[in-house]
């Protein structure tokens, strides 16, 4: 009798300190400072659910492929990624908006000698006569041509960098949690790339986890240690500390930047005015 007790006990031990090992996509250059933000939002739910877990990096890989591999249950156990109606369908979604919609707030990255162009956009029609580079596969794209703006795609998360510095395109329109830190360490290697945030293209446009359609476990696990960080303030803690969004706050020094808003057609059935999930130009611009 004393040894099976002695044998449940082990296994219950074992149970309870059993690490998950979860595959993600490695970062997409040596440059992907955002990467770490959402590795590190994975392991905050884990914390949250008292679980402990092993990342480990896929081969490299474009979202495109990421979100195929995603789906057949290949190479990857979590990726993340603007939702749309049809990512939502194919893959299991961790419905909580990981920025809080910060990514649909876009300042823009370009070539110094481009400066002038930008401050004197004012409207949806000027911002017709640029040049934007884009991810060929990001949902941003489809938001951008049913607005009807002038798009050079790219399906290489570097290759865009390149063509901005280089003047190919006019902008590269960046969710603000990215833009100052991509600018940053760009700076040795891409002299001429220059950061204009005066300026804020806004759609609403939610990053979730996704996993593998079959793997709705993972799904609610991770949505529930979400849930419970954003009940405790640690959420909010981790986005107001993370290297490449702590210098949006306070959210007051964005109050006054003028903005150009586009409809999202392709929006999910989502209320963008909950604020426990959203922050919109609308709350923003009511920060004092």
């Amino acid at each position: 009798m004393i040894y099976y007790l002695y044998i449940l006990l082990y296994l219950f031990a074992f149970h309870v300190n059993a690490i998950d090992t979860i595959r993600i996509r490695g970062p997409q250059s040596k440059f992907d400072a955002s990467h770490s933000y959402y590795e590190g939002l994975i392991r905050l739910a884990y914390e949250k659910n008292g679980k402990a877990v092993n990342i480990v990096y896929s081969p490299n890989m474009v979202q495109g492929r990421a979100l195929k591999e995603l789906q057949a249950g290949r190479l990857i156990d979590v990726d993340w990624a603007g939702a749309d109606e049809e990512r939502s369908s194919e893959l299991s979604v961790v419905d909580v908006p990981l920025i809080k919609g910060l990514l649909g707030f876009r300042v823009f990255l370009t070539h110094k000698d481009n400066l002038d162009k930008l401050t004197k956009i004012a409207t949806l029609d000027d911002l017709k006569e640029i040049i934007l580079c884009i991810g060929r596969d990001w949902p941003d794209t489809k938001i951008m041509q049913a607005a009807g703006l002038n798009l050079l795609l790219n399906s290489v998360y570097e290759s865009m960098f390149f063509q901005t510095h280089h003047k190919r395109c006019d902008a590269f329109p960046r969710g603000i949690n990215e833009a100052l830190i991509e600018f940053k360490i760009r700076q040795d290697s891409m002299p001429n790339l220059d950061l204009y945030n005066d300026l804020i293209l806004y759609y609403p446009l939610p990053m979730y986890f996704f996993t593998a359609p079959k793997n709705t476990d993972l799904a609610t696990m991770l949505k529930k240690g979400l849930e419970a960080a954003i009940d405790d303030g640690s959420f909010d803690d981790y986005i107001e500390s993370h290297p490449t969004t702590k210098h949006l706050f306070p959210l007051k020094n964005w109050s006054k930047v003028r903005y150009i808003k586009l409809k999202n057609p392709f929006l999910l059935n989502i209320d963008t005015t909950n604020t426990r999930y959203w922050l919109t130009p609308e709350t923003v611009m009511r920060i004092k």
